[in-house]
């Protein structure tokens, strides 16, 4: 359940990142008479790179977010287990910190990848 979650955004920004690749970038490769593995490696990797990533940070975002849902869904253990309980013994400020946790948790995960997508990108940005 987690990856059909978090796979569809990283699919879909990574094909328009190829769609959006400059004409530029495969007439250099045409010039300079790459093969298909070097184009991919030195052309549509690095170019797509900034999409990638920008899917990757939506896709760890559901994907957080589905482990929470599937922990209330099964129950025994977790953070949606414990809202859940919480929920059903009326405990509100336990919900209410168990939430921060989850909000806390969540942006800490969006800021390692969007920091690894800078690195791995050297700061470019699909805007």
């Amino acid at each position: 359940m987690i990856f059909i979650t978090a796979i569809w955004p990283i699919i879909i920004n990574t094909a328009v990142g190829v769609r959006n690749i400059p004409e530029d970038y495969r007439n250099v490769s045409r010039v300079l008479r790459l093969n298909g593995v070097e184009h991919f490696v030195k052309i549509t990797l690095p170019a797509a790179a900034p999409y990638i990533f920008s899917g990757l940070r939506i896709g760890v975002g559901l994907s957080w977010l589905a482990i929470v849902a599937a922990e209330m869904l099964i129950g025994g253990v977790g953070i949606g287990f414990f809202i859940w309980d919480a929920w059903n013994a009326s405990m509100i400020s336990d919900i209410v910190l168990a939430l921060i946790y989850v909000g806390i948790v969540g942006f800490i995960l969006d800021r390692i990848v969007a920091a690894l997508g800078k690195w791995v990108t050297r700061g470019t940005t699909t805007a």
